[in-house]
């Protein structure tokens, strides 16, 4: 289950758990899926000529986290944005619309810039307006099979409709992210004292059984 809660200021004590970012092309979804998550509400008009910075206490397995995301503008798709943009994130999620197709192949040139962060950075993909079948322009098999083939997990779902694929979208995100940085954090961490110490014991018990009966050396 997960739950946000809009932060009305930043809060400077405390760390920041997660920080996600979208991109995509324009008239996507990017802010629209932002804000479903945040507040489970549909807002169909948002300013777009700027980034869009939302940070947020959410609730995911029981687990209280803080939330950080960011919604770029319409410069977010050149070479430098991207790239300073996945240095700053832990996860991103590229955005497309089904109902256009130019906004699919985006896609694969945004994972193309992205591709040198993506040992540090988590990557999915999602498909919005699923709920204008009608219009569909990208048939979901292809979608997941772009997805497969970049190693990302992949969702479909819709903005105005619901929150619960972008919910379970967020979710997956931070549970990869997580597992990632606790890999990492254990990666860098020294080795127990104790198998230290175990290594010295094992070295001098050996170098006893070198020795005769009255301590001499046997070479």
């Amino acid at each position: 289950m997960t739950s946000t809660r809009m932060l009305t200021r930043r809060d400077s004590y405390k760390q920041t758990d997660a920080k996600f970012a979208l991109l995509g092309a324009r008239n996507v979804g990017k802010s629209a899926i932002a804000v479903r998550f945040l507040t489970k509400r549909f807002i169909g008009e948002y300013d777009s000529s700027q980034d869009s910075t939302y940070q947020f206490n959410s609730t995911i397995d029981e687990e209280q986290v803080n939330l950080e995301i960011i919604d770029p503008g319409p410069e977010s798709r050149n070479e430098q944005t991207v790239g300073s943009r996945a240095i700053w994130a832990d996860g991103l999620i590229l955005v497309y619309s089904i109902t256009d197709r130019k906004s699919f192949e985006e896609i694969q040139h945004l994972h193309n810039l992205i591709d040198p962060f993506k040992q540090k950075t988590v990557v999915i993909i999602f498909g919005n307006k699923s709920d204008l079948e009608h219009k569909r322009q990208v048939p979901e098999k292809e979608a997941a099979s772009l997805a497969e083939k970049l190693q990302c997990s992949f969702f479909e779902g819709s903005a105005s409709e619901g929150h619960t694929k972008i919910s379970e979208a967020f979710h997956e995100l931070y549970k990869e992210v997580a597992k990632r940085k606790k890999e990492r954090k254990v990666s860098l961490s020294p080795r127990p004292l104790r198998n230290a110490l175990g290594k010295v014991f094992r070295r001098n018990s050996s170098k006893n059984l070198l020795l005769s009966p009255s301590g001499a050396l046997i070479t």
